[in-house]
């Protein structure tokens, strides 16, 4: 059982809640607690809306056909009744391949010598974890995945870039980024994908999942080609 104590539940705006937790709370991987939680409370609160970050929870409702005197009465008893070592699955993994190149790396010659390590290096140590899908957000179908080997670690970029290609893989900080439809971004790009992570045939679009963990692996300039002429033919 939980303690209620751990969490905070604020006002984020008049139909909005935000559940967080104290800064002693004694669960350290929050972003998996979180996407747990809300798995919880989406099958035992209904008429609301649930959406798991890295450190928050935030629930959205109709104050009109559910008063927030309910909806947090509601929440604390589920939470009480929430045991995260039940609710947490085995994370189907998805292999990506990468080319880590100048071409579609943008920003790889800055990595390298902000990180004093060849472009070989950066893709060996990039694709050497496993990483967890932290957060889902940004831009449709943006995740968010940590962490990042502390030697390959930069901040965002001074100015963001205005339209990136769909698969584009970057870095800020701690995390690393896959934008799946393209668009603006600010991390540092250190190479593409050549799959399409989107298809809009699907009840979920996006193959990129909360319950996911990512592993990258290098590919060359042919490879990238001949994957990326297939998947253009998929969808």
């Amino acid at each position: 059982m939980i303690n209620t104590k751990e969490f905070i539940v604020s006002e984020f705006s008049e139909n909005i809640l935000l559940v967080s937790l104290k800064d002693d709370s004694k669960f350290s991987d929050t972003s998996s607690f979180f996407l747990s939680l809300s798995q919880h409370l989406r099958e035992n609160i209904k008429g609301a809306v649930f959406t798991a970050s890295e450190k928050s929870l935030s629930i959205k409702y109709d104050f009109c056909t559910l008063p927030s005197e309910e909806l947090t009465e509601n929440l604390f008893s589920e939470i009480e009744k929430f045991k995260p070592s039940n609710k947490i699955k085995t994370r189907l993994k998805l292999d990506i391949p990468v080319l880590y190149s100048e071409e579609y790396g943008l920003d790889i010659k800055e990595i390298s010598s902000l990180c004093s390590l060849s472009i070989n290096e950066i893709a060996q140590i990039h694709s050497s974890k496993t990483y967890s899908v932290k957060m889902i957000g940004f831009t449709p179908g943006f995740a968010y995945l940590g962490d990042v080997d502390k030697n390959l670690r930069v901040p965002r970029r001074v100015e963001p870039r205005k339209n990136l290609l769909p698969g584009s893989i970057g870095i800020s900080n701690n995390r690393t980024g896959i934008y799946s439809l393209g668009g603006p971004g600010g991390w540092n790009i250190l190479g593409r994908t050549p799959i399409n992570l989107f298809n809009p045939d699907l009840d979920n679009p996006f193959q990129i999942l909360p319950d996911k963990q990512i592993n990258f692996y290098p590919i060359n300039k042919d490879e990238f080609e001949s994957i990326l002429n297939t998947h253009k033919n998929e969808y």
